[in-house]
């Protein structure tokens, strides 16, 4: 199980540092290797609509069944759908059936889970991110979710970057390199090479709490969850590289 999860830990670096050289289709290729290989079959990594705004329109790559794409669409299911909107509401990665609703009460989100259901879309793991202009989910389908916390920080990883990666091909967005201070964005790039709190401490020779601070500012500033989230968050802007 340790070896597992450190070749978790590593594939998910190795495909932060591959992507930053590819184009659109070959980060959805590498990307889809990497969900398989944990035990996924489905995806969509996708804005969350606007009113009036179609779901094809802001889908940044779909790996859905194509049946189960063109129902979910035609009956708008996305403003029912409870993992959707879970995922506009927290910034933390989540399993479905951590998506709560009531059937009586709420029979239509009911629905939308079991409908998926005939997909093989039982269950799976949703990355949520947030941006100025909204929100967006990187959303992986799977039979039974079976993740231990390496893993499920690999595919946060794996899931954040890719996003970013094809959005930010798809879209090309301003540099932000003053979003982040020179300090805050060297505190990162230790992070990102592996070292700890106090390792960085050592190196920078400042203090482990002051290093603890850096890591809070730059993920509030990134909206990040956590170091793993800021990490990837700082690559795919390219307010760091590795």
């Amino acid at each position: 199980m340790a070896n597992a999860s450190r070749e978790w830990g590593r594939r998910a670096l190795d495909f932060v540092d591959a992507v930053e050289k590819l184009n659109a289709p070959g980060v959805v290729r590498l990307f889809e290797t990497e969900i398989r290989a944990c035990g996924f079959h489905a995806y969509i990594m996708t804005e969350i609509p606007q009113p009036g705004v179609a779901l094809a329109d802001v889908t940044l790559a779909n790996g859905w069944p194509r049946e189960w794409f063109d129902v979910y669409t035609r009956e708008n299911f996305v403003v029912v759908d409870p993992v959707a909107r879970l995922g506009a509401t927290t910034v933390q990665p989540f399993g479905w059936s951590e998506a709560r609703y009531d059937k009586d009460s709420d029979p239509a989100a009911h629905v939308v889970m079991t409908r998926a259901t005939e997909f093989r879309l039982m269950d799976g793991y949703c990355i949520p991110m947030h941006y100025d202009e909204g929100s967006a989910v990187v959303s992986l389908a799977t039979e039974y979710l079976n993740l231990d916390p390496i893993a499920k920080n690999a595919m946060q990883l794996i899931g954040v970057y890719a996003h970013n990666r094809i959005r930010s091909l798809a879209r090309p967005e301003r540099q932000e390199r003053g979003v982040l201070t020179a300090r805050e964005r060297e505190v990162l790039r230790w992070v990102a090479g592996g070292k700890t709190s106090w390792e960085i401490s050592v190196i920078l020779k400042i203090s482990e709490r002051t290093v603890k601070f850096h890591l809070v500012e730059a993920s509030r500033k990134l909206n990040a969850v956590n170091r793993t989230s800021a990490v990837a968050m700082a690559l795919a802007r390219g307010l760091i590289k590795l």
